[in-house]
């Protein structure tokens, strides 16, 4: 575990003179609390410009949230409540009970990875750039 589990693009404004700002994110699978030393490792890992997204299928800690605030990370937190309301409403969406719509998702998974540099994507979609994905 290298401590980044997915990468995205946050695009801001209008196409032309938009803002566009890596996302990188961790994810965590626990039933019980995420310290505030989870959290600052993927800080720890943001560059200039960058925000920081961390999902966990638990909680966050009372100390892990006032640590957030106080230190102005810029980090996106996503409790489990969260994710599971996502799942439900996103399966709703599809038209899908919850346990079709995790093996749709399971089934597209492999095909959606791949292996860039978090800066790439920055520049993904542009006129001129390479969108076909390194490896």
């Amino acid at each position: 575990d290298g401590g980044v589990d997915f990468v995205g693009r946050l695009d801001l404004g209008a196409a032309d003179s938009g803002l566009k700002l890596v996302v990188l994110g961790q994810a965590k699978c626990k039933a019980g609390a995420t310290g505030g030393q989870d959290l600052a490792r993927t800080v720890a890992r943001l560059d200039r410009g960058w925000v920081g997204a961390f999902v966990t299928t638990g909680y966050f800690s009372q100390e892990a949230q006032r640590e957030l605030v106080t230190d102005r990370f810029p980090l996106l937190m996503v409790n489990g409540r969260q994710v599971g309301e996502t799942v439900v409403r996103n399966a709703a969406l599809r038209g899908l009970d919850v346990s079709s719509y995790i093996r749709a998702v399971d089934a597209e998974y492999d095909g959606l990875l791949s292996s860039r540099l978090p800066s790439e994507i920055l520049s993904e979609g542009l006129p001129g750039a390479d969108a076909t994905p390194t490896s």
